[in-house]
């Protein structure tokens, strides 16, 4: 065999090689399929918002799922996840919401596996006298001596020496809602600073106010960087 002839007969069988392939890889890939739809999709309300989970589809159709998709109807909010949670938040409080997941490979996108119906609902109303409390701290008890003295109310003291830990994200500024226990709703409006790291409430008895006669009252102090300051005083909690 003459050596042109040779090359000739290696860039034919070359060429068959790449064709048989391509065949196969393109064969290989019309054979995935989308997924099977997400299993047991399972919902838990919060306030304005529901968490998702799920099991994994009992099929991947051949190719990896690489995301899935929960949307919650009516109003189309959604989130996406490469686990199986996710939370939909910016739903409204007491609408009926029906959640669908879906599962996403590089084929295409399952049918949607649907949740039973469920409710947001407002967080519960913290009780004033149910809070959490610890002994009052120094720098608290510092910082209510430099406001009461500032208003010539001194001495000060803390009622039964203990502060109320209250949770920031509850108590940040503007207005907020709850549930009451017999469902309606309250509102409240919070003084916290959203940057604080730690807030509380303490009872304190100082002198009187010249022209209301109050000598307790109930103060909110909030912690940022800049240390502890008083944020509210009122006459109750």
């Amino acid at each position: 065999m003459s050596t042109s002839t040779w090359r000739r007969s290696a860039v034919v069988t070359l060429a068959i090689v790449i064709i048989a392939l391509i065949v196969v890889g393109v064969a290989t890939r019309s054979a995935h399929t989308a997924p099977s739809a997400p299993q047991s999709v399972r919902v838990v309300a919060g306030d304005a918002l529901v968490t998702v989970s799920w099991s994994a589809p009992a099929k991947d159709g051949g190719s990896a799922v690489t995301h899935y998709h929960a949307s919650a109807s009516p109003g189309g909010k959604w989130c996406s996840a490469s686990t199986t949670s996710c939370t939909i938040t910016g739903l409204t409080n007491g609408t009926d919401y029906v959640i669908k997941v879906t599962a996403i490979n590089t084929v295409g996108t399952s049918v949607a596996a649907t949740s039973s119906p469920v409710t947001p609902r407002y967080a519960a109303c913290a009780s004033f006298f149910n809070l959490p409390t610890r002994a009052v701290s120094a720098d608290v008890l510092a910082t209510l001596t430099a406001y009461y003295g500032a208003k010539h109310l001194g001495p000060i003291s803390v009622v039964g020496n203990r502060e109320k830990i209250l949770a920031v994200s509850s108590q940040t500024i503007g207005v907020h809602h709850c549930a009451n226990a017999d469902g309606s709703v309250a509102s409240y409006t919070g003084t916290v600073p959203a940057n604080a790291t730690a807030a509380v409430e303490v009872e304190v008895r100082h002198l009187a106010y010249p022209v209301t006669g109050g000598s307790i009252s109930f103060v909110v102090l909030a912690q940022t960087a800049a240390g502890w300051k008083v944020v509210n005083e009122g006459t109750g909690p």
